[in-house]
């Protein structure tokens, strides 16, 4: 299931990357250069949710969600979450790819099992670039695993991924968007 909320929150950045109309490759690169700095991150893992904001200058900032509740990240437990993991071991096959000049999407998953919600997204579109990794654990909603990594976020892509996180306090959001200056 988190891989479906996992797409919901990528579908619209996305999209906004691309302005929908079929571009040359000068176009493509006029894109890539108003693609922002920011990286958003959310790792869920045995229901905790962390949201992760670096801004182009290296300031960062996070929250953790644990039963409801949300709560700042100091420096220091930033630090401690180091980089992105791979959910999966073994990274499954691709099964699908769709790629032209500006756009390129690629799908992995396991072809043995056709009924499996275990995935690993790639999508870079107009110097945005978006990495889902999700895998439903099992029966509970607690079981399910996902990180979401994208790059390229301008400004208002930031504050947007701040403030549409529903499940982080008012007060904490703030403490957020005054972390990295928005």
């Amino acid at each position: 299931m988190r891989f479906l909320v996992a797409l919901a929150v990528v579908a619209p950045l996305f999209l906004a990357a691309c302005d929908g109309s079929y571009s040359s490759s000068e176009a493509a690169t006029n894109q890539e250069e108003t693609a922002g700095g920011y990286i958003l991150e959310v790792r869920a893992v045995e229901g905790v949710e962390t949201y992760i904001v670096t801004a182009p200058d290296g300031r960062r900032t996070a929250s953790r969600v644990a039963e409801g509740a949300s709560a700042l990240m100091d420096d220091e437990a930033i630090q401690r979450l180091g980089p992105m993991e791979p959910i999966q071991g073994e990274p499954n096959p691709e099964v699908f790819a769709l790629r032209f000049p500006g756009v390129d999407i690629s799908v992995a998953a396991d072809e043995s099992d056709p009924n499996s919600e275990s995935a690993t997204v790639r999508v870079n579109a107009g110097g945005r670039t978006v990495h889902v990794d999700a895998e439903d654990g099992g029966p509970g909603e607690n079981d399910d695993r996902a990180n979401v990594r994208i790059t390229g976020a301008t400004e208002s892509d930031a504050r947007d991924f701040i403030n549409d996180a529903e499940d982080i306090s008012a007060e904490v959001k703030q403490q957020m968007l005054t972390a990295v200056g928005l």
